[in-house]
Order: structure tokens, then C-alpha cells, then sequence
């Protein structure tokens, strides 16, 4: 049931604000995602989606506390194909990588495989809780096309797929070894599904470190231009930020600001920014 929610909550706002899936995998504690945010909404995307997600898992499970813990999300820009095939391939193979299963095919939840990239449609029917039939946001069945990155098929052609699954198969024995290394069990998948839900995780996880906000794969060109691109927004940014602490009316930040422009500027200026 939870593949479920995910599955149709992810299909109906992805929709909604112009989301292309590309690949994904959620473990118990934490969800990978890699997609192309068309349209420039991805923050609209995260907040309803995942709002959505956890009202449904917690009327499933009885759940009175938070789904998603309270600090940001972290979205990370990919440049280059490079870097798009690394993001791929480290998200299939991460329930390897934490000793889970062997290889990505055996992960019992949510995810997809190299070859369902470009082919395959998840067909996903309305959960029977938390969303109401008579309302006509919530269809009975949705669907959501697990889609080839344009990148991808830009720099490589009918090769595309072949190049990825190199990577995830590079990716997936990395995985691997560092399970060993890390003394991680890999048991029957079936014992996996013998841990209660209301087991909670014991691993400590790293705090305070880095959170990127675009990565190039070691391409050093995509690398600058990125750069580039990121101080060329953030001096836009606080050029208008200023203007509009001093009194400016008319304010134009810089395309891809979001809180400024959707949320705290007052509605007849919103239009303007």
C-alpha cells in the first residue's frame, strides 16, 4: 500500500506541475528521486506531493507524528549527461549500497530499473484512504511514464540506454564492496518484509555536512558554467532584494527565485517580479 501512495501521489502532481520521472528508489528512511522539473516548479511539486504522501501513509499506518522531518529537502541541479547517468545509477544501487539486497532488482519497494527508463508506464489505481472519490482531483487511475532524460538521449543517441546501464552496473558493484567493507548483512529479501513498520532506523546519520546545489560529474566545463550561472543569480538576487527593502515597487528577481516571488511578495506585485 505504500508503493501505492507514493505511486499516485508522485502521478497526480506530477501532472499537475509538469514533473518528468526519470528514476527513483525509497528505502525507509529516506526517498531518491532524479526528474526534470519542466516548467520551474519543483518547490510546488515537493510540498503538495509530499504533503499528500504523508496525510495518506499516516491514515494508513495510524501514524500521529510527521512523515518528513522538518529541514529542507535537498534537490541537487545536474549538468551535463555525466551527471545525470551518476545521479541514475547512485539511486538504483543505493539499497544495495545499504546492504539491503544484492542487486536492485531484488528491492521490494518503490524503485525502477535501468531498462524501465523510456518504457515503462506505472499505472497506479486511487489509494481506498485519505483521498475522496467524489472529488474530482483524485481519478481512479493515473498514470506516470518513467522517462528517458532528454541529456541522455541528446549526447549519446540510440546508446543512451546502453551507457546507462554501464554506469549502474559500475555504480552497483562500488555498492557492493562498500557494504562489505561497512559489515553490512545482506539476508533474504523475505526477511525484509518481517521487520515491523514501527521499527525505527539506529544508524546514525551525518549531519551539518555540505548540501550542493548542482553537481557536473567532474566535467570541469559544465562545473564553471554552472558557477557561473549560480553567482550570476545570486548577485541578481540580492540586487533585487535590496531594491525591495528600500522601497522599490516594481522588483524583477531573477528567474528561478521562488519565495520571494510566490510567497512573500504581496499578490499585485507578484506579477511584476
Amino acid at each position: 500500500m505504500c508503493q501505492r501512495i507514493y505511486w499516485y501521489t508522485t502521478a497526480v502532481i506530477a501532472a499537475k506541475f509538469g514533473i518528468e520521472l526519470h528514476a527513483v528508489q525509497m528505502l525507509s528512511t529516506h526517498l531518491h528521486e532524479v526528474l526534470t522539473d519542466i516548467f520551474g516548479k519543483l518547490p510546488a511539486f515537493v510540498r503538495e506531493r509530499n504533503r499528500l504522501f504523508a496525510n495518506a501513509l499516516k491514515c494508513h499506518r495510524g501514524w500521529p507524528e510527521e512523515v518528513f522531518q522538518r529541514a529542507q529537502p535537498s534537490y541537487v541541479e545536474l549538468h551535463g549527461p555525466d551527471a545525470i547517468a551518476k545521479q541514475i545509477a547512485y539511486t538504483l544501487a543505493n539499497c544495495v549500497e545499504a546492504g539491503l539486497v544484492s542487486s536492485p532488482e531484488q528491492w521490494p519497494g518503490v524503485t525502477v530499473q535501468v531498462d524501465d527508463i523510456g518504457r515503462l508506464v506505472v499505472e497506479v489505481e486511487r489509494p481506498p484512504m485519505y483521498f475522496d472519490p467524489e472529488n474530482p482531483a483524485w481519478p481512479e487511475r493515473v498514470t506516470i511514464p518513467i522517462t528517458m532524460p532528454a541529456a541522455l538521449t541528446a549526447a549519446y543517441g540510440e546508446r543512451a540506454r546502453e551507457v546507462l546501464r554501464a554506469v549502474v552496473r559500475a555504480a552497483v558493484e562500488h555498492a557492493r564492496a562498500l557494504a562489505r567493507r561497512a559489515g553490512r548483512f545482506v539476508g533474504p529479501v523475505a526477511k525484509l518484509f518481517s521487520v515491523p513498520f514501527t521499527r525505527r532506523s539506529s544508524t546514525f546519520e551525518p549531519f551539518g555536512g555540505r548540501d550542493p546545489t548542482f553537481a557536473a560529474a567532474g566535467n570541469r566545463e559544465c562545473a564553471r558554467a554552472a558557477l557561473t550561472e549560480r553567482r550570476a543569480f545570486i548577485a541578481l538576487y540580492r540586487k533585487a532584494l535590496a531594491a525591495l527593502r528600500a522601497g522599490a515597487q516594481h522588483v524583477p528577481f531573477p528567474p528561478g527565485t521562488w519565495r520571494w516571488v510566490h510567497e512573500l511578495l504581496p499578490v499585485a506585485l507578484r506579477a511584476q517580479a
